[in-house]
């Protein structure tokens, strides 16, 4: 998506520069007024920037810009390129384009700067179109996921910086982190679970432990409990383990694999009620037997 912005309109009775092909180019005469004042400008700047002016050299520069500006050099209109989700006066503002800025004189490094302080941009370019345009290309932070935080929620990209904070529930599609350290490690965990993604489906909520480790969350109330360390060699087992077991729609409500090797598995009440009769029953059946003899 590209916005087009029309600052101030040009000056009234300014002629245009019109020419048939082949024919011959004169220069008007604001041109030649420009190149003189570029040239004074260039060394005005060369002697200030050897010592040999003080405050003067900020009254000649200031003075060089309206000569520019004068000649037809000034910023009356600017393009965007990339702009999707950043607003228009954001971008404005960072420009900090002044009614007397002219196009050679506009700093576009400090620009860039001041645009890539905005959070939902990640990079930006500006770019000078003589006489009168300036061209920002701008790259902005695509959400990631959603992180709550102290019961806040925040819009975060795939680095964890915070786009904007949700005053409700984040855009549908994107995974919930949740705890101190989640918006910075999301990326990790979510790579690892693109491999699985039977696993990554019935994930409700990522929650980062003590900024170590994750428990995973299922929408059906299994929580998974993840090592600190060896995080994919973890997540295969229990993608094994639920091709094989069912493990996670089964009626296990927690599935801890922090321990290399092993797995421990806590059944629901009713689930382990229900084993430990089916453990029982032919025990007490037995039983029963020996007392008939």
């Amino acid at each position: 998506m590209s916005y087009s912005w029309q600052g101030r309109t040009q000056a009234p009775g300014r002629k245009h520069l019109r020419t048939r092909a082949g024919s011959p180019v004169s220069i008007p005469h604001t041109w030649r007024l420009a190149a003189a004042g570029f040239m004074a400008t260039a060394i005005v700047y060369g002697l200030s920037a050897g010592g040999y002016l003080g405050r003067s050299a900020d009254f000649a520069a200031k003075k060089m810009s309206t000569i520019m500006v004068s000649a037809g050099f000034s910023v009356n209109r600017v393009t965007i390129e990339g702009q999707n989700r950043v607003g228009n006066p954001e971008i404005l503002r960072a420009l900090k384009l002044d009614s007397g800025v002219s196009t050679l004189g506009f700093d576009t490094a400090d620009a860039q700067q001041r645009l890539e302080k905005i959070p939902l941009i990640r990079r930006a370019r500006v770019m000078r179109l003589l006489p009168s345009q300036l061209h920002v290309v701008i790259e902005e932070r695509a959400p990631y996921a959603v992180w709550q935080y102290k019961s806040a929620l925040h819009l975060v990209d795939q680095d964890g910086t915070v786009l904007e904070k949700l005053k409700k529930d984040g855009p549908s599609g994107l995974p919930l982190v949740v705890g101190a350290g989640a918006a910075k490690n999301a990326r990790d965990l979510l790579d690892e679970l693109a491999h699985w993604p039977q696993v990554k489906a019935k994930v409700q909520a990522a929650i980062r432990v003590a900024d170590r480790r994750w428990n995973l969350k299922l929408a059906n109330g299994l929580e998974i409990r993840l090592p600190e360390e060896d995080m994919a060699r973890a997540l295969k087992k229990l993608a094994e383990l639920d091709l094989t077991h069912k493990i996670l729609s089964g009626d296990a409500v927690a599935v801890d694999l922090r321990v290399p090797g092993r797995v421990t598995i806590r059944l629901s009440d009713d689930a382990a009620s229900r084993r430990d009769s089916a453990y029982t029953a032919p025990a007490k059946k037995n039983l029963r037997s020996g007392q008939d003899a």
